[in-house]
């Protein structure tokens, strides 16, 4: 699996797009989107990210590909500003037609550890994390990056007030000697006291090769520790995936 590639495990800011009433107590899940939220979790805690699946779907030249994910993700407070991660699929199917003819390819992908920093700003309407992170080639030959990924990223929030939040997301990713980046704002908004709405674009750039993609998503919070979430995203360039979609859940625990 390319390490580009968005359908990798997912991190988002949607901490920041719940409504004011519902952020009393919720934990800064990181699903969906394409960052990760401002905030870490309180020490001794944890939650659990799951997605049921993440899928990114693609034609080229009459082939159409299909890539399902399981994508999970563990994190876990150590201080109030510095939380790790691990992430991996272990369940992924690739679904591939051309010809009328459709071969299917299941496998586990790469596996990843990282660790996310979020200090305390003097401006209380700003919010900053900083997230560094190893994906081993630990996958199935259909699923894996084949050579290690370093990555660090940053994502910075400014509250707008009534629930609104506008946010950057930027990272670059180092494997086999050559650089990937992404940049990506958003704009979130509450819709009731439990659901929020994001819209965000996505500008990756690796070599000569790009893609641009937009979109947006909603996240239901169920309860102060319970999460679910659904969103898509569109691609649009030629060298762009057709459509990137999930559902997923998230729980967390104290």
């Amino acid at each position: 699996m390319d390490a580009a590639n968005p359908v990798s495990p997912c991190r988002s800011i949607i901490f920041l797009f719940l409504p004011a009433t519902a952020l009393a107590d919720a934990p800064a899940f990181d699903r969906p989107g394409f960052a990760f939220a401002t905030a870490t979790l309180p020490p001794g805690s944890m939650d659990w990210e799951q997605g049921f699946p993440d899928l990114q779907r693609d034609e080229t030249d009459r082939v159409r590909s299909t890539l399902y994910a399981a994508n999970t993700t563990l994190r876990f407070g150590v201080t109030p500003t510095l939380e790790v991660q691990v992430s991996g699929s272990p369940w992924n199917r690739l679904d591939t037609r051309a010809g009328g003819m459709t071969t299917q390819t299941q496998g586990a992908g790469d596996s990843g550890f990282a660790v996310k920093w979020a200090p305390a700003l003097a401006n209380k309407e700003l919010s900053l994390a900083v997230l560094g992170a190893v994906t081993l080639d630990t996958g199935a030959a259909a699923f894996t990056n084949g050579h290690p990924v370093y990555s660090l990223g940053a994502t910075i929030g400014r509250d707008l007030g009534a629930g609104r939040t506008v946010t950057l997301y930027a990272n670059v990713n180092r494997s086999d000697g050559a650089n990937t980046w992404t940049i990506a704002p958003a704009f979130g908004f509450p819709l009731t006291e439990q659901i929020g709405g994001y819209v965000e674009a996505g500008r990756i750039a690796a070599g000569g090769a790009s893609s641009t993609l937009a979109g947006g998503g909603l996240t239901w919070l169920l309860h102060d520790r319970m999460q679910l979430d659904i969103y898509a995203r569109s691609g649009l360039t030629s060298g762009s995936p057709d459509l990137q979609a999930g559902f997923g859940i998230c729980l967390s625990w104290n």
